[in-house]
């Protein structure tokens, strides 16, 4: 199926003359929150979690509809063909809002100029898993393997273009090598084909991992992050293991139009940080192997800003990412 250019900034309905009840306080209503991935996914798991303590901290009913689709963009067109009055809010992964729109730039338009940041939900990082029996036990002798055996090493991804996809695009490029990227059919089974041998290594998180690790047919060799996985405090991490400065982090988070007033994307982020301090929502993030994000809307702006030129400098540099914008 084709899907027309969504034209992110043009086809607004409404804009930044709509007008707001004067006095009002926000919010006054129900708030609308249009998840990017479907339900039981990690970002709809942790923005129901979220959900359910804002409404009682704005003490407003917050609902949660999934709308997913071209790799999230189609719930970004529906939150801007709303009205943008910060009662319709987008809650989006990281593979949506900064990397999309370099995988599927015409679908995406200006993707990026249209939002504001305002609260990251969750973090995490990604674990490197390779094979049992394969010998490549730590990254060091993976990179080494990589480069006796160039295009010979498989490396498994969950679907072209995902956050798993870009790791490992990310690695090849760090680390020099040719490895032969061998797409699947999500998560799970990009798991399963580690454990089977049909591929050697895979960038995923914990709990998509978690099954071929404990079962033996898998070994996590490292963590993707800046520095040790808190959740994994065990597991070294790429950089310290083998190839420094290797970083990903994966997350989810609320966006707004970018003209919905200040002080409500303030109202909202203030609301999230008050979730975060709760230890039971802590805990059952934890559950998960998801950490807090960053509840402030500039730093988690600045976040975003920086993972979108990450993904601008990867994409541009490998051809097999590059495939989906012909």
């Amino acid at each position: 199926m084709r899907f027309a250019p969504i034209a992110l900034s043009v086809i607004c309905t409404f804009s930044a003359s709509v007008s707001f009840a004067q006095g009002e306080t926000y919010p006054a209503k129900p708030i609308r929150i249009v998840v990017a991935t479907p339900p039981g996914s990690t970002p709809d798991v942790g923005g129901r979690l979220v959900a359910a303590r804002l409404s009682a901290d704005l003490k407003q009913a917050v609902i949660v509809e999934n709308r997913p689709g071209v790799n999230g963009l189609l719930a970004a067109r529906e939150v801007l063909r709303s009205a943008h009055d910060g009662y319709t809010l987008l809650l989006a992964p990281s593979s949506t809002m900064a990397i999309s729109p370099y995988i599927h730039p015409k679908q995406a338009g200006s993707l990026p100029a249209d939002f504001a940041a305002v609260s990251q939900i969750y973090k995490t990082d990604f674990s490197l898993i390779t094979r049992a029996g394969s010998g490549l036990e730590s990254v060091s002798n993976l990179i080494a393997a990589a480069k006796e055996r160039p295009g010979k090493l498989v490396g498994a991804f969950a679907a072209v273009g995902s956050a798993s996809h870009v790791s490992l695009e990310l690695f090849k490029q760090m680390a020099g090598v040719d490895i032969y990227a061998v797409p699947f059919n999500g998560s799970p089974a990009a798991s399963l084909g580690v454990a089977s041998g049909e591929a050697d290594l895979l960038f995923e998180t914990v709990p998509s991992t978690e099954p071929v690790v404990s079962s033996g047919k898998a070994r996590r060799i490292a963590m993707t992050g800046p520095e040790r996985f808190a959740l994994a405090p065990s597991i070294p991490t790429v950089g310290e293991s083998g190839l420094p400065g290797f970083v990903v982090t994966t997350w989810a988070g609320i966006f707004a139009p970018k003209d919905v007033p200040a002080d409500r994307i303030q109202r909202i982020s203030d609301s999230i940080d008050s979730v975060f301090q709760d230890a039971a929502v802590v805990q059952q993030m934890a559950a998960s192997s998801l950490l807090p994000g960053e509840p402030s809307s500039t730093r988690f702006q600045a976040i975003w800003l920086s993972d979108l030129e990450m993904s601008k400098k990867v994409v541009a540099a490998a051809p097999e990412l590059q495939q989906e914008n012909k």
